[in-house]
């Protein structure tokens, strides 16, 4: 039997490679985000998701799936060595704050889109270039745009950004977000358009969620949801009174004449009504009684003026 200390280096390198151990750099291990924080993030995005799919179904003018699929934490060296050497990357700025984000479109998504956009049918056929022209660059900024507006949207009170679109770039070893060393959110999203399902990527820098890593806790989100719910009824509701359209009607007497005396009527002739000229009238919608107003003219106009509201539900039966 061995003794303890006589355990050679070659026996110790021998054990890590069986047990499958991998080198861990604790430098990469700072400005992490908690697996809370990341859950948080990820549910904002799936309302992201949702947003993006109704756009993107108006705007290929074909339907559209996006789905969350994952979020994770990685060096943003890692990210681009994910990549394939070329693809299509969409470089967005974040206006006064000087940091970017970035959108991998796989080149069969990103020249089917653009097929779609032109007029076509969404069927990529040169799979053996991945190169964009100009005129493809200001086509696929239709859906770049797209993209940023359903992000504001989806990170509104939480995370208070004002994007806009950069350049695109086809080389991944071209693209220098940040430090490579540097940790990135990659949040991945499934894409299905007519017979293409592609993976879009989407990838923060730690860097631009540092400043809102507060509110990134799921009581905020809670209280955010609730707010958001609040407020979205109550610009349905407002909505929905502003385009109510409701029968208004003032009131200024009745009177009862016989079938004889209405077939005899002829011009200026007078009716006399059971309302006297110095009480207000009565302004009722929906045949109740909800304002008394005094009548007059506005710019040679008929016109009543309203001096009081009824309270409660007034019946008026006369």
């Amino acid at each position: 039997m061995a003794e303890r200390n006589s355990i050679s280096h070659e026996d110790i390198t021998e054990a890590n490679q069986t047990a499958n151990v991998k080198v861990y750099d604790f430098k990469r291990a700072q400005k992490r985000l908690s697996t809370e924080q990341l859950r948080v993030l990820k549910k904002i995005h799936e309302s992201f998701a949702y947003r993006l799919s109704s756009t993107f179904s108006t705007l290929l003018r074909t339907i559209t799936q996006v789905d969350v699929v994952s979020a994770e934490q990685v060096t943003y060296e890692d990210f681009i060595q994910t990549l394939p050497g070329q693809t299509v990357l969409a470089v967005l700025e974040a206006s006064g704050q000087e940091k970017r984000l970035a959108l991998n479109f796989p080149p069969r998504m990103a020249f089917s889109m653009i097929d779609l956009l032109l007029g076509g049918k969404g069927i990529w056929e040169d799979s053996e270039t991945s190169s964009i022209t100009p005129i493809e660059t200001n086509v696929l900024k239709r859906v770049v745009e797209g993209i940023i507006q359903n992000l504001h949207k989806a990170w509104a009170d939480i995370i208070t950004l004002k994007l806009k679109s950069a350049n695109v770039e086809t080389n991944p070893q071209f693209l220098q977000l940040v430090d490579p060393a540097d940790r990135v959110v990659v949040m991945a999203f499934d894409i299905s358009f007519g017979d293409n399902l592609e993976q879009l990527q989407l990838c923060l820098p730690y860097t631009l969620l540092e400043p809102f890593i507060s509110m990134l806790s799921a009581h905020h989100l809670l209280v955010y949801g609730q707010e958001v719910k609040n407020n979205q009824e109550n610009d349905f509701i407002q909505d929905r009174i502003e385009h109510l359209t409701v029968p208004v009607r003032v009131e200024l007497g009745r009177a009862a004449i016989s079938i004889e005396e209405f077939l005899g009527l002829s011009v200026n002739d007078v009716i006399q009504l059971d309302q006297p000229v110095e009480e207000p009238l009565s302004v009722k919608i929906n045949e109740e009684t909800k304002f008394l107003a005094f009548p007059g003219t506005k710019k040679s106009r008929m016109a009543i003026k309203i001096e009081q509201v009824v309270e409660g539900e007034e019946k008026n039966e006369r």
